[in-house]
């Protein structure tokens, strides 16, 4: 993947207790891009946890397979972790470990609940270590709870590390195509860094321009990418490609 300065501040350069959001539209390839950032997170040491909101955890497998990522492996040595709402919620349930469940789902108890499998089953395994928390995907909350009350779980998730006292950064991504302008517009609000897709497609021409937005750098200014999807797997399943002379 080229750009390789820009790509380690996206995936690798986080700073505990951020958030970083990945806004993207409907034809995007770019929600891909936190599984990348799940994957070397653990290759450099460190756990990762994926709050699984909108599909059943063996399609979420595959997708993380397809970046390269021995997902299984990483479930069996305590470095990944899965807090599986979407099969809590319709009763499908895998036996794997480290993938973990709730009771029942109900947008009043659900902070409450995922707050004590951190609690309980994840950070005395974690100890101490950063920890990347992905969302995935923020709609998924949105389809279980409406709008408002998303919100409010979100910025709730964002305060988590502080009162669990664990260093850690979220992830999230955002299909803006499912959700109101006022629901994306809080996201971006709330979030430290941002990326948005804008797909274009045409006659002969199908174009993913990525564009980061935003940044808690001293010295940064939004940049324009084009993202192309190569087949590969890791970090080379895109090249990122940045667009010169359009940023102010």
């Amino acid at each position: 993947m080229g750009d390789e300065d820009t790509l380690d501040r996206i995936i690798r350069n986080l700073d505990p207790n951020t958030t970083f959001a990945i806004v993207y539209e409907t034809y995007s390839n770019a929600w891909e891009i936190p599984f990348i950032a799940v994957k070397e997170h653990i290759e450099d040491g460190n756990p990762a946890v994926v709050c699984n909101y909108a599909k059943p955890v063996e399609r979420l497998l595959r997708e993380l397979e397809l970046v390269g990522f021995n997902v299984r492996k990483a479930l069996e040595g305590d470095s990944f972790y899965i807090i599986d709402i979407f099969g809590s919620r319709y009763n499908l349930r895998v036996n794997l470990p480290n993938v973990f469940y709730i009771d029942s789902v109900d947008p009043e108890t659900l902070m409450p609940k995922i707050t004590l499998v951190f609690q309980e089953r994840i950070l005395p395994k974690v100890k101490g270590k950063f920890l990347l928390r992905l969302l995935q995907p923020l709609h998924g909350l949105v389809s279980l709870s409406g709008e408002e009350p998303a919100i409010k779980m979100f910025s709730n998730m964002i305060t988590l590390s502080s009162r669990l006292g664990m260093k850690s950064s979220i992830m999230l991504t955002l299909n803006q195509d499912t959700v109101s302008r006022n629901f994306t517009a809080w996201t971006v609000e709330l979030s430290d860094y941002v990326l948005l897709s804008k797909v274009f497609v045409g006659k002969g021409r199908i174009e993913e321009h990525l564009y980061f937005l935003k940044a808690p750098i001293m010295d940064f200014k939004p940049e324009e990418f084009i993202l192309t999807k190569t087949g590969k797997k890791g970090r080379e399943r895109f090249s990122l490609r940045r667009v010169r002379g359009l940023s102010p």
